[in-house]
């Protein structure tokens, strides 16, 4: 099912089942806006797989699960690319990264989504950073703006024509390295802007493989 205004909402997986549990749990009753899971595994080996593989999601606004095993942990950086191309099938107008190890406030998509449609060539995102950034009004929405730097990819949400202008996340830094760095200044190349929601997240699970 393509929804007009469905958001391809796109999470790489590696191990930590409990994390991920946890992650969905959160997710399903903080998400209520129309979107599409796109996760890819990297040859987890915890159960994460058997469970992924009987996912149903509970939620009225869940267009659709699709998710891609790989044999082998490929990388964050290839894992979110396959969640591109995979979501390039669907072409659906949003787009958002997401880690298996975090919580959002109740409403965070929808509030990402306000910001995005009144500011053009603007990317928005959540908070995990530790810092908070200087608050900037933006055609009536409040976000954190970052006049440097990059757009942690642990939330993120854009249009697509973002990911049509600069393509996909640069796989030389290996399994995890800098390639939301290098997105989002390609982005900033291109004539977009960042920022975060005013409200933060929880990073949980911040460090572990």
């Amino acid at each position: 099912m393509i929804g007009i205004m469905t958001t391809s909402v796109m999470m790489v997986t590696y191990n930590r089942l409990k994390l991920t549990q946890r992650m969905f749990e959160s997710f399903l009753k903080t998400t209520d806006s129309p979107f599409r899971l796109i996760i890819i595994d990297n040859g987890s080996t915890d159960g994460t797989v058997e469970w992924l593989k009987q996912l149903n999601p509970a939620s009225p606004y869940c267009q659709g699960c699709h998710a891609h095993f790989n044999e082998k942990n490929m990388g964050i950086a290839i894992g979110r690319n396959q969640g591109l191309l995979i979501s390039d099938q669907y072409k659906d107008p949003w787009l958002c990264t997401i880690d298996n190890d975090i919580e959002l406030h109740a409403g965070w998509l929808t509030e990402c989504l306000s910001v995005v449609k009144t500011n053009h060539k603007f990317a928005v995102g959540i908070n995990f950073e530790g810092n908070n950034y200087p608050l900037k009004t933006m055609n009536g929405k409040q976000v954190q703006w970052k006049h440097e730097g990059n757009l942690g990819t642990a939330c993120s949400v854009f249009h697509r024509k973002l990911h049509d202008s600069i393509g996909f996340f640069i796989t030389e830094f290996g399994l995890y390295g800098e390639e939301d760095a290098d997105f989002f200044f390609r982005a900033r190349q291109a004539g977009w802007d960042i920022g975060y929601l005013p409200t933060n997240g929880i990073h949980f699970g911040e460090g572990e493989l």
